[in-house]
Order: C-alpha cells, then sequence, then structure tokens
C-alpha cells in the first residue's frame, strides 16, 4: 500500500495531526513505530509496554536507573505523560491496567515453575504486557490520498494483528459527525475494532468492574504472559534487535 493511502495511529497530545500526516509522507526512513504515531499497515502483530520505538530512549537515560523497579515506575509516568492534563478518564484507566498487570505478573511468577531466572522477576515481566496508548487519532484521507481528518478515541490496543480503538463515553451522546467518521474508518479496514466502555472509577484500589468490561471485549489480554517470548524493556540498542528476529 502507498503512503498516501496508509493510515497512522497518532498517540498522546497531538493539536496538529495534520503536520504529522504530512511529516509521515516526506520521511524515508522514520521508523513506523515511533514517539509520536503507529503505521498501521506496518504495524507489530502486538504492540507492547517493552516493543521498541515508542519510546525512543537513549544510553545515557538508562543509565541513571538503578533497577528494573526504576524503569517500570518510569515507564508508566512516560506512558501517563501522553494524557492531557484534563482527561482524568484516561488517567484512571491506565492506573487500573497498570495495577492489573502488576496483579497479573505477581501471581504467575508465582505460579509458574517454568520461569528462566533471568527474566522472572514482576519488573520485567510487566513489559510483556500490551502497550495502553492514550488518546489514540486515526488519520483519514480522499480518493486523492489527501489529509481528510482523524477519528478520536480515548486508548487502543494493538494485540494479535488487531488494533483496538476504545472509547470512554458508554451513555454518553456522541456527534452524529464523529459516529460517521468512525463508521467510515471500521469499514476501510478489517483489523480494527471499536470497544465502547463505561469511564472507570476514580478510586486507588483495582477497578474490577472496568478491568472486567475491558477483558470481556479483548479476552487475548489475559494471556499476554504465556507465550514463550523473553520480556524487553524499553530500551532498545540500534542493531541489536534485529539479530533474535
Amino acid at each position: 500500500m502507498s503512503k498516501n493511502k496508509s493510515s497512522i495511529l497518532i498517540f498522546g497530545n497531538c493539536e496538529t495531526p495534520s503536520i504529522l500526516w504530512n511529516a509521515y509522507l516526506a520521511s524515508k526512513d522514520t521508523p513506523h513505530v515511533n514517539r509520536q504515531y503507529i503505521v498501521l499497515e506496518d504495524k507489530p502483530t502486538t504492540l507492547r509496554i517493552g516493543s521498541g520505538g515508542w519510546a525512543e530512549m537513549n544510553p545515557e537515560e538508562l543509565l541513571r536507573f538503578e533497577n528494573n523497579a526504576e524503569l517500570v515506575v518510569f515507564t508508566k509516568e512516560l506512558i501517563s505523560s501522553k494524557v492531557n492534563s484534563f482527561s482524568k478518564p484516561i488517567k484512571n484507566a491506565l492506573t487500573h491496567y497498570f495495577q492489573w498487570v502488576e496483579q497479573e505478573c505477581i501471581a504467575f511468577q508465582s505460579s509458574s515453575s517454568e520461569l528462566d531466572p533471568l527474566f522472572s522477576n514482576v519488573e520485567q515481566l510487566f513489559f510483556k504486557a500490551p502497550l495502553l496508548l492514550p488518546h489514540p487519532k486515526v488519520t483519514l484521507c480522499d480518493e486523492q490520498g489527501n489529509f481528510s481528518g482523524v477519528v478520536n478515541f480515548e486508548l487502543s490496543f494493538i494485540i494479535e494483528d488487531i488494533t483496538y480503538l476504545i472509547s470512554l463515553s458508554e451513555g454518553q451522546f456522541i456527534r452524529k459527525s464523529e459516529r460517521d467518521l468512525r463508521e467510515q474508518l471500521m469499514n476501510s479496514n478489517d483489523k480494527i475494532q471499536y470497544i465502547n466502555l463505561k469511564k472507570p472509577n476514580e478510586i486507588n484500589e483495582l477497578d474490577t468492574i472496568f478491568i472486567n468490561e475491558l477483558l470481556s471485549y479483548i479476552p487475548s489480554l489475559n494471556h499476554f504472559l504465556e507465550d514463550n517470548t523473553l520480556p524487553h524493556s524499553i530500551y532498545h540498542l540500534s542493531g541489536l534487535d534485529a539479530l533474535g528476529d
């Protein structure tokens, strides 16, 4: 598929998606996963917290962490920093998702006897979880490939070659123009699924109602620890990752 026909998924705070779209069209060597957008035509099968590209850490940044626990805290803060300060429901969703992931890692570590001891601590297992992207915007273009707008959502996963686009608006009014754009997007790509959830509660303990509803729509989330891939932190040394492909 040519560049001007392939949508990109922009994530985080972005007030000028058309500028990113033009930059994408003009770029020759920008990675398909980077700190601003993901090229959906060339997306990874599953985008994990430990996948390369979205964080773009350099070696100097890595030196400031004394252990994996500090890197996990930094990673959660990095993802949360991409949320608009007025978007409480998205921040709450991220908080509950991180809590759930860490609980799953603790339970898995306690119950599994087949873990490689070098990669078995909870802080390393955390990076195997699918990456929950805030403020995803999927670009739309006309028949000539010109930018025509974006479809906005609150959250997104890429899991097993499906891009899940999540709204936290169940029971709330959605403008007809927004509904039409979403319908146009869903009809144009059979590897995109739309999910509408209730907003999570603003509580310190895990919101199990929100998490259970999320899992009911994306049951594959339950199995993120069961594959044989080794966990990888958000730091990827250029050139070495390709050796394992």
